[in-house]
């Protein structure tokens, strides 16, 4: 049984292939793992937030070049970084800054994403207000934290109290 994909697929136009150096193990793998997703054709491959190094480019990628370091959050419905090579949207990529390491990168997409995309897109967080953010503990609201604090912004948190008699 294959497990992962060891061959190397071909983007196609606005993708790019990536050698996958660390992925991360997210709630939404291990749940879809079991589940499945309609839209699957298998076997699939898991794996939604990939860090590596940018292999080959499709057509009308500009931003994205060959040998780029790399993180990204896949697409649920295509087949994850589970292995050696994935290909996914060039739009989705981030070049990842010198001195973070593949896995570090890797596990920031899933939380680190929606809490940026929260945040920033959708409050429009202003230095100075004040936030409360609900399972702080978590891997989600621990990032929105950070990023809160990081913004200047006055953090209130909960916490569940099964996490806090641990």
């Amino acid at each position: 049984m294959q497990v992962g994909n060891s061959k190397k697929s071909v983007p196609g136009e606005g993708e790019v292939l990536v050698q996958v150096h660390a992925t991360a193990l997210n709630p939404v793998d291990y749940k879809t793992a079991t589940g499945g997703n309609p839209s699957w054709s298998y076997p699939h491959i898991l794996g939604l937030d990939v860090a590596g190094v940018v292999e080959e480019v499709g057509a009308n990628v500009t931003d994205i070049q060959v040998s780029d370091r790399v993180v990204y959050h896949g697409d649920l419905t295509k087949k994850g970084g589970f292995a050696e090579y994935a290909v996914t949207t060039a739009h989705t990529v981030s070049v990842i800054p010198e001195g973070v390491s593949f896995e570090a990168a890797a596990a920031l997409p899933c939380a680190g994403y929606t809490v940026y995309q929260a945040l920033f897109s959708k409050l429009h967080i202003e230095e100075g207000q004040f936030i409360l953010i609900h399972a702080g503990a978590g891997g989600v609201g621990g990032v929105a934290i950070q990023l809160a604090k990081q913004a200047g912004l006055t953090v209130i948190t909960t916490v569940s109290k099964k996490i806090m008699s641990m």
